[in-house]
């Protein structure tokens, strides 16, 4: 299954917006940069294949990354993610997986529990906290599910579920999770056994706030 990481450069100010007044625009952006790292070298753990879809990819932070880097293109979300898997899909990669870069708590065996569930099921979901998802796998090219969502909003995974439902899918759920927003998720994803590098914590005013 090939894996497509949906990833904005780390610029000040554009990225971890969420995390201010609490942390400085420099702050979020490294934590941002860290915790992107993470889950793309979480998934080429998993994934033999890996493709990060960036905002834009002329950023230095892409030019260090040992994998393949493509450019997101411009619309919305569901809009660059439908031709994403267009043009990356491949029927001998055994399907496809969005991941984005607010979970880098994900343990390895959410992700496999993905594939394992695309094996049997049309489209697969990684429900979180906030109504969306941190994780979506596909059996099929199956672009037209991303039509006519409000992205950004608590409506994202339910008008999903109401999409799948139209176009008949076989739909699989994985376990409720969450992702990081906000200085509280930050420090539940510490909690829940990520790693943060060391100095970052303290550089953010993490620790002080626990």
């Amino acid at each position: 299954m090939r894996a497509v990481i949906m990833c904005k450069a780390p610029v000040a100010g554009r990225v971890k917006t969420r995390l201010q007044p609490e942390y400085t625009p420099e702050a979020a952006a490294r934590l941002h940069a860290a915790m992107a790292e993470t889950v793309i070298r979480r998934a080429r753990h998993v994934f033999g294949d890996v493709v990060v879809a960036a905002d834009d990819p002329t950023h230095p932070f892409f030019a260090a990354l040992a994998v393949a880097v493509v450019p997101q293109g411009e619309g919305s979300l569901g809009e660059r993610m439908a031709r994403l898997l267009v043009r990356l899909w491949n029927a001998e990669d055994g399907g496809m997986v969005f991941l984005g870069t607010d979970s880098p708590h994900m343990p390895d065996n959410r992700l496999q529990a993905a594939v394992d569930l695309a094996a049997t099921h049309d489209v697969v979901f990684g429900p979180v906290e906030d109504g969306g998802y941190d994780l979506i796998a596909l059996a099929g090219p199956l672009a037209g599910l991303f039509a006519d969502i409000d992205w950004g909003t608590p409506a994202v995974l339910r008008q999903s579920l109401e999409r799948a439902a139209a176009l008949s899918l076989h739909v699989g759920m994985l376990e409720l999770s969450f992702d990081v927003d906000s200085a509280a998720d930050l420090r539940r994803a510490i909690e829940a056994g990520w790693p943060c590098p060391a100095g970052l914590a303290d550089d953010s005013g993490l620790t002080s706030r626990r």
